[in-house]
């Protein structure tokens, strides 16, 4: 009976939450420049709990997906960490690769952001650097066959869907011959959804739209790769269970570490839902969030993510 309560109870809610959806577009109404400066999704939630959100997501995913790299490195001069947000992933291949000049770069470079961890960077020697770069530009600021390998992960929702050709293309010019790439990314849509994630997941998709973003992306990212002349195009793709529903340990155990990242993710995007997209209020969105919370558990629920890595072809 409690069951079948909770159960019709969280189809009322998924039916509010589809009933709460914008039909038009947030922004449609405002000037092309005031639609440009708040089109973004809001991942933010205080400094310092978005920077610890953003580190417990590189250990996770280091976790599952078994190291940093998926990629043979022979030697490296030069390594670039697009969109490097806290600068971990940076900092680590600064200390596997001693040799090796690391840069990051990011709107606003890890060092720059509040709590920088000092003495972490200063492990990874002289050889790293961060510095401002911003990857919705035509151009980024380095010059031709310049890296030996680029790395850019989770970067869709602040990335509209057209600029990736252009990026993907910028990521061969900069490259060497016989360079590498890797993309870690993810599908924005839950998969196995019970009623209130599969209306959190058209959200999504009608919100994605206000901003130029694909939930989708992930379907073309190798077919750019292949336009912008990339070759040995791989893509591995990891579903990483969301709760400790799993039957093995070791996937009980990714589980449980990725859904406090969706906990601590929905805590991220509060503003957004609520004061900037206003479609529904504090007390809906937390309520909301319990019940995708349980849904995860109840429904089996997971992440696909995937990693695209290529090459760019040696010269003759």
């Amino acid at each position: 009976m409690d069951d079948n309560k909770n159960s019709r109870e969280r189809k009322l809610l998924a039916d509010h939450i589809f009933q709460s959806l914008p039909t038009t577009t947030v922004a449609q109404d405002r000037s092309k420049q005031e639609k440009k400066e708040e089109e973004t999704w809001v991942y933010e939630y205080g400094a310092e709990k978005e920077r610890d959100r953003q580190t417990r997501q590189h250990y996770v995913l280091k976790q599952v997906f078994n190291g940093n790299i998926h990629v043979q490195l022979n030697n490296p001069k030069r390594i670039l960490d697009s969109a490097c947000g806290v600068g971990l992933w940076s900092i680590e291949m600064a200390q596997e690769y001693p040799n090796c000049q690391v840069i990051g770069i990011d709107v606003v470079p890890p060092s720059e952001k509040e709590g920088w961890n000092q003495p972490l960077a200063r492990s990874a020697g002289q050889k790293i650097r961060f510095q401002y770069g911003d990857i919705l530009k035509n151009r980024i600021q380095f010059p031709d066959d310049y890296f030996d390998f680029i790395y850019q992960r989770d970067v869709a929702t602040v990335l509209s869907f057209k600029s990736w050709p252009n990026l993907i293309s910028e990521f061969h010019r900069m490259l060497k011959p016989g360079g590498q790439i890797q993309l870690v990314e993810y599908d924005l849509l839950f998969k196995n959804p019970g009623p209130v994630l599969t209306q959190v997941n058209d959200y999504y998709r009608l919100a994605a739209s206000t901003i130029d973003v694909n939930p989708d992306y992930t379907l073309f990212l190798a077919d750019y790769l292949k336009e912008a002349g990339f070759v040995d195009i791989e893509v591995k793709t990891y579903e990483i269970p969301i709760g400790e529903w799993p039957t093995t340990d070791l996937e009980k155990q990714h589980g449980y570490l990725y859904k406090e990242q969706m906990r601590a993710l929905f805590k991220s995007m509060n503003r957004w839902w609520c004061s900037e997209l206003k479609v529904l209020s504090q007390q809906e969105y937390s309520r909301v969030c319990a019940e995708a919370l349980e849904e995860f558990e109840e429904f089996h629920s997971y992440a696909c993510w995937k990693i695209f890595t290529a090459k760019k072809k040696e010269t003759l």
